[in-house]
């Protein structure tokens, strides 16, 4: 049986007052735009909060999404660190992994990665500096559970290797589901909060027009 999981992540501190996921854009939680991008077929989520952030303030949404609400490593030790916990935590065969503070993410690119796992070990975007972003990224987990058991001190670039088959999404490529790109905008201050609701404000108008 194929199942899919997903992982949403968001990095502890504060923003505009709040914990950082749950700062608003145009009167909703931040994390709340990442979690709606989610594919329908998800059937296991989890909403990791970075060891220091108040898991608890998250328990509503979780609630809402029918989430999971855990305490996960903090992100500072690296990719494979957290990708490590994200795939021991899951219970599909599959999971795609988001930032919980990218909410210009859209549904089209989640189910993307996520179906680019059934095929592939993985599907790691690169951003347009053509860095491996493997915290926006879908792995299967079983082949990935093997290879970091079998190669603890391994860095996530090697890990890939040693797993095989995965897929590299150049930024170039990305742009059918983004000409901007902004699945790679990510919130660190109030003035990218504001700068977020007027890009989704804008998307808002250009649906209504569709729909006329």
């Amino acid at each position: 049986m194929d199942r899919s999981s997903a992982v949403v992540y968001i990095r502890s501190g504060k923003l505009g007052g709040l914990e950082r996921g749950l700062a608003k854009i145009a009167g909703k939680p931040m994390i709340e735009y990442v979690l709606d991008a989610l594919p329908d077929d998800v059937e296991d989520l989890i909403i990791a909060v970075e060891n220091g952030g108040d898991v608890e303030a998250y328990v509503d949404v979780a609630d809402r999404y029918f989430a999971q609400v855990v305490s996960s490593e903090k992100l500072s030790g690296g990719a494979r660190r957290f990708v490590e916990f994200a795939i021991n935590n899951v219970h599909g065969d599959r999971v795609v992994i988001l930032p919980g503070d990218a909410p210009l993410i859209t549904r089209d690119f989640a189910s993307f990665l996520l179906e680019c796992s059934k095929k592939f070990t993985a599907a790691l975007p690169r951003n347009p500096a053509r860095k491996t972003i493997y915290l926006m990224a879908s792995y299967q987990t079983k082949p990935f559970r093997e290879a970091f058991a079998a190669y603890p001190e391994a860095d996530m670039e090697e890990i890939v290797r040693k797993v095989g088959r995965a897929i590299h999404l150049s930024s170039i490529s990305l742009k059918i589901f983004d000409e901007k790109l902004g699945m790679f905008f990510r919130i660190s201050s109030v003035q990218d909060l504001k700068k977020a609701e007027k890009i989704i404000r804008i998307r808002g108008k250009r649906k209504d027009i569709e729909i006329l």
